[in-house]
């Protein structure tokens, strides 16, 4: 996509597979309908000199609504769309469709299994880190912006390991949710410390409540064993490594 005024978005490349073949529906450029603002460049991979060279050449959809139709000869109202955040998807298409699998929200909703559908959930992981984590795959790392047709079998891989590999998903799960539990938390007692720095109140001696490896850096902290039992509602003398 790419950005028009007032902070709207438009169509301007569409990529689009077979879910269970692999093969190549559509990839194809798509001419903004409106002045465009923003190429976003970094991202999209596209400016006003590759677009215009895709018209020149016949590469490219007259608009999103003739993309929308193309897209349409491949589907019908009893396909299931699978894809990475599939609602900025569809409403550059102008798209209403019920039947979806979402791997943003199929992840998070393995992670946060008791929010309610109604709640929005807390995190959605980006197909980036999902794509490291689940396949071992680098994607999205060139300088000439994300391809679109990568995005889209790194989402339909995604679906499929997640499918296959249920008791992976839910280990993968339990580890994000401890994470984002322990960040949380860590969070929450550096603004208690804050409050209670201003207030003059002595910090009482501290330890490290747990060891992480060097790849969760940013979650490791100093927590004291008080803060703790406070935040948690243990008994004040109650060791939660005993258990």
């Amino acid at each position: 996509m790419v950005g028009v005024r007032d902070g709207r978005q438009e169509l301007a490349f569409l990529s689009a597979i077979d879910f269970l073949t692999g093969q190549i529906l559509i990839s194809r450029y798509v001419v903004p309908s409106e002045e465009v603002i923003d190429w976003r460049s970094k991202f999209s991979g596209i400016t006003k000199d590759i677009m215009s060279s895709a018209i020149c050449s016949g590469a490219a959809f007259s608009g999103w609504r003739e993309a929308r139709d193309k897209l349409w000869e491949f589907m019908d109202d009893s396909t299931i769309l699978v894809g990475q955040s599939l609602n900025y998807d569809l409403e550059v298409l102008g798209i209403c469709h019920a039947k979806i699998v979402d791997t943003a929200i199929l992840t998070a909703e393995t992670v946060f299994p008791s929010i309610i559908s109604t709640t929005p959930l807390p995190r959605l992981w980006s197909l980036k880190s999902l794509a490291k984590d689940f396949l071992s795959l680098e994607i999205q790392n060139g300088n000439c912006g994300h391809s679109a047709l990568e995005d889209a079998y790194a989402a339909r891989d995604i679906a499929i390991w997640c499918i296959r590999n249920p008791e992976e998903l839910k280990l993968w799960a339990e580890n994000a949710r401890r994470r984002e539990d322990e960040c949380g938390l860590r969070k929450r007692l550096n603004r208690n410390r804050k409050g209670r720095f201003k207030s003059n109140e002595p910090a009482s001696q501290s330890i490290r409540a747990w060891e992480y490896g060097a790849k969760h850096d940013d979650y490791s902290d100093d927590i004291r064993w008080s803060d703790l039992a406070e935040e948690l509602g243990w008994p004040e003398d109650y060791d939660p490594w005993s258990d």
